[in-house]
């Protein structure tokens, strides 16, 4: 798929606007060059994103709805990186790069960076968002000073001590979610045949959810992606269920936007860890690993 990225911002517009003609305005060009990019658009997916028989207040189709959580995604990043790079101070020619796999590289990360010792203030930063595997692969090939991403006995005996160590940071579980109807009951449930918003299929999460799920429920799988952000904003527009990590929703789960589904034995604990790279003679990569050394003994 080859979006474009004035395609994001045309789609986000016509959802502030809910007009093309205003939508057309405030992206500065003609209602009908407007409208022939939204047609790109459900030419390059296969599928209209919007719904015409309404020309007064522009509705998204279920397709068009995930093209806007996918579109919002894309403007948070770019947001979140422009913000980390204003935010470098006292930048230095020594950078310390950073893999994160995607579902802890927005909320939790920025919780973990305030925890950074105070030197590396005066560090460039690089942030990697990717998959497990790939990951630890970079780490391995030294294109990457840390890894932080989830981790049980099994795969961190995979890692091997003698080429990574690994300090475990943080625990979470990951736990199956639905949107609340008004009064507070899931709009989904587990019980019988539902929608299940997926990871893909190399994605570690995915792994866990189908050794939890598959040959014990009924359903079928409405949508996939690597990215748990993704998901969350499916799942609070209430197109399914998904599995994803507590420390990701817990803001929703308090103000009764999301509901845990309350089945335990389809909860899983997972611990969070970060590696590094045993060969790494980066002075600022062995200071830093002290000082995680000494926050998590």
């Amino acid at each position: 798929m080859n979006l474009e990225v004035r395609w994001v911002e045309d789609l986000l517009t016509l959802e502030r606007e809910r007009s093309i003609s205003k939508a057309a305005e405030k992206r500065f060009i003609s209602q009908s060059a407007f409208t022939r990019r939204i047609q790109q658009i459900e030419e390059m997916i296969g599928a209209e994103v919007i719904i015409r028989n309404n020309k007064n207040n522009i509705e998204f189709t279920d397709i068009g709805r995930i093209m806007l959580v996918m579109s919002k995604n894309i403007e948070k990043q770019v947001e979140e990186t422009a913000k980390l790079i204003k935010n470098i101070k006292n930048e230095t020619e020594s950078t310390i790069r950073f893999c994160v796999v995607h579902s802890l590289a927005s909320g939790f990360l920025t919780t973990f960076l305030k925890k950074f010792p105070t030197f590396m203030r005066d560090l460039k930063i690089e942030i990697v968002a990717t998959n497990s595997g790939e990951g630890l692969s970079l780490l391995k090939e030294g294109a990457c000073d840390f890894m932080i991403c989830y981790a049980d006995r099994s795969n961190i005996n995979r890692v091997g001590d003698d080429i990574l160590s690994g300090i475990k940071i943080a625990e979470t579980e990951i736990v199956p979610v639905s949107a609340t109807e008004a009064d507070h009951t899931p709009k989904h449930t587990i019980q019988s045949n539902f929608s299940l918003l997926a990871y893909s299929k190399h994605a570690y999460l995915r792994k866990l959810v189908d050794q939890l799920i598959e040959g014990k429920l009924i359903y079928k799988t409405l949508y996939e992606t690597d990215n748990a952000t993704n998901l969350k904003e499916l799942v609070l527009q209430g197109l399914g269920v998904a599995w994803i990590p507590k420390i990701n929703v817990e803001e929703d789960l308090a103000t009764g936007k999301l509901v845990m589904l309350d089945h335990k034995e389809y909860c899983l604990p997972q611990d969070i860890y970060i590696f590094k790279n045993n060969l790494s003679d980066n002075k600022s990569v062995q200071q830093i690993w002290k000082g995680f050394q000494t926050q998590h003994d």
